[in-house]
């Protein structure tokens, strides 16, 4: 029962984290005047930030319960197989992932209420797509090892 209710929050937080970055990512291109992005991102970018910071949290923690509860580390020690690679790119994923989340909210809580320079523009630009990228290609991975065990 425990295992089910963690896979349950796992997958809920992994809704709602792609969820998110795909609905900002699409807002930052469906807005195309500056004035009104700023104004969108004003007053959703601190709630989201919070918001995604306690789902990746919970993303971390049960997937760490998860490699522990299904020992993935006895996957991990054979390099060779298929499962194992898979579980290397998605982990390889998964802490740049989380790099690119810190480095995204330094920025933005630092420089929220006003205009960013020219450095944390394009630092925020890339760490955004970055997230938005890397999201797919864990999903992806995902599925690739659900289909694997």
């Amino acid at each position: 029962m425990l295992f089910q209710i963690i896979l349950f929050l796992h997958i809920l937080a992994a809704s709602a984290w792609i969820g998110g970055s795909i609905l900002l990512f699409g807002m930052g291109l469906y807005f195309k005047d500056k004035e009104v992005q700023t104004v969108v991102y004003y007053h959703i970018g601190p709630f989201y930030g919070y918001f995604e910071a306690i789902v990746l949290t919970i993303l971390l923690l049960t997937g760490g319960y998860f490699i522990h509860a299904l020992h993935i580390g006895t996957i991990l020690a054979h390099p060779q197989m298929q499962l194992a690679q898979d579980f290397y790119v998605k982990i390889t994923m998964v802490t740049l992932i989380t790099i690119s989340t810190i480095i995204h909210m330094y920025i933005s809580l630092k420089a929220h209420g006003r205009e960013r320079k020219i450095k944390e523009k394009l630092i925020s630009r890339a760490t955004s797509l970055a997230i938005f990228t890397l999201n797919l290609g864990i999903l992806w991975y995902a599925i690739k090892i659900r289909n694997l065990i």
